[in-house]
């Protein structure tokens, strides 16, 4: 399946596409109608937008099986051993990364694997920054699963992050960095894995997704 398809070679996420399109044609129509002030601020949210709804192409640096990528552009602001109780059912290691307004906000598959689970929650739009907020948040779960292991992908709304769209299906295949999920306007992207893998990132390290190493399995 392809997760860009229809926009092979654009680098904009799809769903930018119409409010790009419209802040542009809005900004075109209010400079020939000579309104002061508001055609540049116009113009400018068009840019913000072609900003915030790009999508690099992005290749995982190596395609060694036992090492999990990031799923998400941004910084680590927790790494956490945690009892996943609902997905992985066991003690697990959770990674934490807050996505800012800066940052790419397309989410991209850790690993090859397949689509178990995908599973989206109503909830709260509280700070990405708030305690519980992977419980309490509007909140989407990709679960996926690389040979007998499961890897746990949780996309977390926030205070302006309105809107999750996941781009996968259960029963589809996925291949490491290809694009799974996007989220709108800043927030959290957590991932879970098995505590057979290492972490192989810090706290307040920064990630990019599809290509920084998260994690490796059986290091020492």
């Amino acid at each position: 399946m392809d997760r860009e398809k229809g926009l092979r070679g654009l680098p904009f996420a799809r769903e930018g596409l119409a409010i790009m399109a419209i802040s542009l044609v809005f900004s075109i129509i209010l400079f020939f109608l000579k309104i002061p002030v508001v055609p540049y601020i116009a113009f400018f949210f068009f840019l913000f937008c072609l900003y915030f709804f790009r999508n690099p192409k992005r290749s995982p640096v190596s395609d060694n099986h036992d090492e999990l990528i990031s799923p998400a552009d941004g910084k680590v602001m927790e790494i956490r051993d945690i009892e996943e109780d609902e997905f992985l059912k066991q003690k697990s290691t959770r990674v934490s990364i807050f996505m800012s307004l800066t940052d790419v906000h397309v989410n991209r598959a850790p690993c090859n694997g397949i689509i178990k689970k995908v599973l989206h929650r109503d909830g709260e739009f509280a700070l990405a920054f708030k305690k519980d907020i992977d419980k309490e948040n509007e909140r989407n779960y990709i679960l996926i699963e690389k040979d007998d292991e499961k890897i746990l992908i949780v996309q977390i709304a926030g205070f302006l992050a309105r809107r999750i769209t996941s781009y996968v299906k259960e029963g589809a295949h996925v291949k490491k960095a290809e694009p799974i999920g996007i989220i709108a306007f800043g927030s959290r992207v957590d991932i879970y894995f098995p505590q057979n893998y290492k972490t192989m990132v810090s706290l307040n390290s920064r990630t990019k997704a599809g290509m920084t190493m998260i994690a490796k399995r059986g290091t020492e």
